[in-house]
C-alpha cells in the first residue's frame, strides 16, 4: 500500500499521508517550472516515509473529557415528518424523573475525570410534549453542576411548534439550551415537516422563532434529503434567524434518502455550497461560514478538522463517551441506536458493561473498511446506526455515504488552500474561529481557578452566569481575588444574594 495519496486541481497539488492522516498542499503558482514542482512534490512525499499510525489509547473512562448523556423523555410527536425514523407503532412510554436522575448520577460517577457533561433530553420525538420532565432535568443539571463544580449542560432540539414565548422563558430559566428543526424556507420546510393533517408546520415555527428575543445561542437543525437538496438556499434563508446551522444528511434507507441513484446530484449541491461559502468568506461576509462552523454541520465538521489539522480516530463517541437511556431502561450507544439490540451496552439496573463498551470502542477505532481511504482521519469511519440500517450489520459501511464523505473532504482541502492563498488574514480569522469552537468542549480552566479562589463563597452556576452575562464584573472579581484584596466588590445574583468578604 502506498503511504500517500495524491490529487490535484489547476492550482493545487494535495498530498494526503495514508498512514497518519496528515496532509500537505502545494500551490502550483509558486512553482511555474514543472521540474521545480515535481522536486517539491518528491520532497514532501519523502517526509511521509517515516510516518507511523497514530497511537490509539487503550479504552479507559479516565481518558474521556466530554460525556454525552441522552435520556428518552418523549416518544410522542405533534408532527408527522415524511423522513421520520421513529417507530410510530411503538408503545408510548417515557422515562420518569427518578430514572433520569439515577442515570445522570451514574454517568457522572462513572466518568469523574470528565471536564464537561452534556445532557440531551430530546428523546426520539418531541421533547416539549413532556415539558415538566424536561424542566425538572434542567433544574437538576444546575444542582449537579454546583455539586461537581463542572458544567452539566442540558441541550435539546425541538420541532418548534410549541416553542411559545412562555416556554422559551421556562427553558432558559431552567438553564436549557435548545435548537429548532427547520429545513429552510416555506416550500423547503413544508415539503417534509407536516402534521397529521398533512399541513405544513412552517408558519407556526417561524412565528415562534421570530418571537425569541435573544437568538445568540439558537441553532437550526436541517435535514438534507433528495427532495430538499438545495443547501445554499436553506443556508441563505436560515442565517437571517440562526447564528448556528447544522445540515445533516437523512438516513439513506428512508424516503428521499441519499443513495446511488442521486449521490451525484447531492455532491453537486455540496459543490455549490463550497463555491458559495468560499466566495462570501473571501470578501469578508463571514456570517455564513460562522453559522456552518458554529453548529454541528456535516460539511462544517470536516472543514473544522481540515482547517486546524485535527485528526480523529473514530467517527463519533457512540458507546464510550456517549450513552442513551431508553424508556425500557436499556442503555444504548446513542439515541439513534435505540431499537438495535447489537448496540445495547447495559441497563439502568446493572449499569454499563465495560466489555461491551470496549468492543464498541475497538470496532470504531479499527475501521477495517477504511484502510485505503484518504479521508479516514477526518471522517473517522462509518456510523454504526447507518451501517446497521443499510447493510444489516454494524461491521459494514455504506459505500454511497463514503463517496459523499470523500467528496466533502476534498472540497474542504480545496477551501483551505484557496482561502490561505487568496486572503491570509481572513484565513487566520476562520482558523481562530475553529479553535474557539473546539475549545467549547473543554473545561474552562480560568473559571475553575476563580471558583477555587472564592473558597466556597459562590456556587459554580452563579459564577458562570456572571462570567457569561456580566463579564466586566467577573474580571473585576477575578482581579481582586488574584491580588488578594480583603474586601471583594459586591456581586449580586439574580436571586438577590450578596457575595463578599
Amino acid at each position: 500500500m502506498s503511504n500517500y495519496i495524491k490529487s490535484e486541481t489547476d492550482r493545487f497539488v494535495f498530498l494526503i499521508n495514508n498512514i497518519d492522516g496528515s496532509s500537505d498542499i502545494i500551490n502550483k503558482d509558486k512553482f511555474p517550472d514543472k521540474s521545480e514542482l515535481l522536486r517539491e512534490i518528491d520532497k514532501k512525499i519523502q517526509l511521509f516515509t517515516d510516518s507511523k499510525p497514530p497511537i490509539i489509547d487503550e479504552f479507559k473512562h479516565s481518558n474521556l473529557k466530554v460525556i454525552y448523556i441522552s435520556v428518552h423523555t418523549s416518544t410522542s410527536c405533534n408532527l408527522n415528518c415524511k423522513y421520520c425514523f421513529r417507530d410510530k407503532n411503538a408503545r408510548i412510554e417515557n422515562l420518569g424523573f427518578q430514572d433520569v436522575k439515577k442515570f445522570i448520577d451514574y454517568m457522572i460517577q462513572l466518568y469523574p475525570n470528565a471536564e464537561k457533561y452534556i445532557v440531551d433530553p430530546t428523546g426520539s420525538a418531541e421533547p416539549l410534549l413532556n415539558l415538566p420532565l424536561v424542566l425538572e432535568i434542567g433544574r437538576y443539571c444546575k444542582l449537579k453542576s454546583d455539586e461537581v463544580s463542572k458544567e452539566v449542560l442540558p441541550m435539546l432540539v425541538t420541532n418548534g411548534v410549541n416553542l411559545t414565548e412562555e416556554i422559551v422563558r421556562q427553558l432558559r430559566e431552567a438553564g436549557i439550551l435548545f435548537g429548532v428543526s427547520i429545513d429552510g424556507n416555506k416550500s423547503q420546510h413544508n415539503y417534509n415537516r407536516i402534521d397529521y393533517n398533512e399541513k405544513g408546520s412552517y408558519n407556526s415555527i417561524l412565528k415562534n422563532v421570530k418571537n425569541i428575543k435573544n437568538r445568540d445561542l439558537l441553532g437550526a437543525a436541517v435535514t438534507l434529503n433528495y427532495a430538499n437538496r438545495d443547501i445554499v438556499k436553506a443556508l441563505k434563508f436560515l442565517v437571517k434567524f440562526f447564528p448556528a446551522i447544522s445540515i445533516k444528511p437523512v438516513r439513506s434507507t428512508l424516503k428521499d434518502g441519499i443513495n446511488e441513484s442521486n449521490i451525484d446530484e447531492i455532491m453537486n449541491q455540496y459543490d455549490r455550497l463550497y463555491n458559495f461559502l468560499l466566495g462570501k468568506t473571501l470578501v469578508g461576509e463571514l456570517y455564513y461560514i460562522s453559522a456552518i462552523l458554529n453548529g454541528d454541520d456535516y460539511f462544517g465538521k470536516f472543514l473544522t478538522r481540515v482547517i486546524v489539522d485535527l485528526r480523529v480516530s473514530t467517527r463519533c463517541d457512540a458507546g464510550f463517551s456517549r450513552a442513551s437511556l431508553d424508556a425500557e431502561k436499556n442503555i444504548y450507544v446513542c439515541p439513534a441506536a435505540i431499537g438495535i439490540q447489537d448496540l445495547i451496552i447495559g441497563t439502568l439496573e446493572e449499569g454499563i458493561d465495560i466489555n461491551k463498551q470496549k468492543e464498541i470502542y475497538n470496532l470504531l477505532t479499527s475501521r477495517k473498511n477504511c484502510n485505503n481511504c484518504e479521508a479516514k482521519y477526518v471522517c473517522g469511519g462509518e456510523c454504526l446506526v447507518n451501517a446497521y440500517y443499510t447493510r444489516k450489520s454494524v461491521y459494514e459501511k455504506d459505500d454511497t455515504m463514503c463517496k459523499l464523505k470523500k467528496h466533502i473532504f476534498k472540497l474542504c482541502l480545496l477551501f483551505k488552500a484557496e482561502l490561505f492563498s487568496r486572503n491570509i488574514e481572513i484565513f487566520k480569522v476562520v482558523h481562530r474561529g475553529c479553535l474557539q469552537k473546539i475549545a467549547r468542549f473543554s473545561e474552562d480552566k480560568e473559571l475553575k481557578e476563580t471558583l477555587k479562589l472564592l473558597e466556597g463563597r459562590m456556587k459554580f452556576t452563579e459564577l458562570k452566569k456572571i462570567k457569561d452575562e456580566r463579564y466586566n464584573e467577573y474580571l473585576d472579581l477575578r482581579r481582586d481575588l488574584l491580588f488578594g484584596l480583603k474586601k471583594l466588590p459586591k456581586i449580586i445574583s439574580k436571586e438577590g444574594e450578596n457575595y463578599e468578604n
